[in-house]
């Protein structure tokens, strides 16, 4: 089932709950405080069972995010929210933590400990909650997060109305058999394409690799191109202090700007969609994950980054993907993070006319003016373009006039260009 047809199906479930769930329905009312107990014993004597008897996570899943907060409190610490709390909880949910990893942190806290409320479905998220600040400092955070999601899935399912329900089953035995019917159309496209089309995917790697060690350049080479970009480095980039990560550099490739920023004790992560690449990047020891840029992406919080880069990457990007990785960039980077970007230079006719199409996963070059105005779009500021790797003073037609020094300019001139671009604070932030 796709991501926007779930999420209709969850806003109308959550439509429909409002308008049938009575006032005054025992499943939504407070829980009993301790002085209210008729026989005089605590919450903790009674155990707090019968508050959640038959009941489970699924409590949680309707309702705006206030109601959530305030029905939590009264669950899981029998009080209402305090200000505090409620806006404590509020950021964490605009910030894309989920309501059930919110709901396990209450549980687990002194009072949910006092309180000791039994709720069917809450302890596994309790656990994976418990070890998520470990399996984070092992850059293993996603798992629990994606685990949390998947509890949270499964609850959301249980309290769909029996209509919705078997609507739902329906819907996902219709894309079971339509994902089937996918996998026999690609088998036959596969036998019925000529022998020399069947490449393997990991061939296409492996060739990616040998081009890029034979055209790209040594190691030693790169990294002292990457100078450039120490002042960047050194004025743009926040520190590493309540960050998922300091640095994620899309596209890493070999790792030529992993290891430049690791020598600088920048906390860094590598993503790439070559596993030959990712392979080596691990063997020098770089913390890379083998998945599609905007993938991964997509699995960071809100503001956890401090800055993205991407080196000769944007070049191979289809339009619709290198806008919604702009979007994505803004949105998990923190307030005043950063982007930088290089790419070949078309402003350099040979390069923009031939050395450009060496590669052949290149799609079209990328001049500054169209990615400055596209990060300018998404809420980027503070713009720049830094210039980089003109060709060698030998290579230049000799003479300084005018005319000689505007040819040179446009054949001899800088290969890379990278745009740079702030997250714009909010109004009013301090710098």
């Amino acid at each position: 089932m796709t991501n926007a047809a779930l999420s209709a199906l969850i806003e109308r479930v959550k439509a429909e709950a409002a308008t049938r769930a009575p006032a005054q329905d025992a499943f939504m009312q407070p829980v009993s405080r301790p002085s209210d107990l008729p026989d005089g014993r605590t919450s903790r004597e009674r155990g707090q069972k019968s508050v959640a008897t038959g009941v489970g996570i699924e409590r949680f899943l309707v309702g705006d995010d206030d109601a959530f907060i305030d029905e939590a409190y009264r669950c899981l610490l029998g009080r209402e929210a305090d200000d505090s709390g409620r806006h404590n909880y509020r950021k964490q949910l605009a910030g894309g933590v989920s309501r059930l990893s919110i709901a396990a942190k209450l549980r687990l806290s002194g009072e949910g400990r006092n309180r000791a409320v039994n709720m069917v479905g809450l302890k596994p998220a309790m656990a994976l909650t418990a070890l998520d600040r470990a399996l984070r400092r092992m850059r293993l955070g996603f798992i629990s997060r994606a685990a949390i999601a998947c509890i949270e899935r499964r609850a959301l399912k249980r309290a769909l109305p029996l209509e919705y329900r078997r609507a739902l089953e329906a819907m996902e035995a219709r894309l079971a058999e339509c994902e089937e019917d996918m996998k026999l159309v690609v088998e036959a496209a596969r036998r019925s394409a000529p022998e020399w089309a069947l490449v393997s995917q990991e061939a296409i790697d492996r060739y990616y690799l040998a081009f890029e060690d034979a055209n790209r350049g040594t190691q030693e080479s790169i990294t002292a191109k990457l100078g450039v970009y120490n002042d960047w480095l050194g004025t743009r980039v926040p520190g590493r202090r309540g960050l998922q990560h300091a640095i994620v550099d899309i596209g890493c490739g070999r790792g030529e700007w992993l290891a430049f920023v690791c020598a600088k004790r920048f906390d860094a992560v590598g993503v790439d969609a070559n596993p030959v690449m990712v392979d080596l990047c691990k063997s020098r020891g770089f913390d890379v994950q083998c998945m599609d840029a905007l993938g991964y992406l997509r699995t960071l919080p809100a503001k956890s980054v401090g800055a993205v880069t991407g080196f000769h990457i944007i070049e191979h990007l289809p339009f619709d993907y290198l806008y919604a990785l702009v979007a994505e960039c803004n949105r998990v980077l923190v307030d005043g993070g950063s982007v930088l970007f290089e790419t070949p230079n078309p402003e350099n006719v040979l390069v923009g006319s031939h050395t450009f199409y060496h590669d052949f996963t290149h799609r079209n070059p990328v001049t500054p003016s169209a990615i400055t105005f596209l990060l300018q779009y998404h809420g980027f500021d503070d713009i720049d373009i830094i210039r980089s790797s003109p060709y060698p003073e030998e290579a230049k037609v000799p003479g300084n006039d005018p005319l000689t020094e505007r040819v040179n300019g446009h054949l001899c001139g800088p290969q890379d260009f990278a745009v740079t671009g702030r997250k714009a604070r909010p109004a009013g932030a301090l710098v």
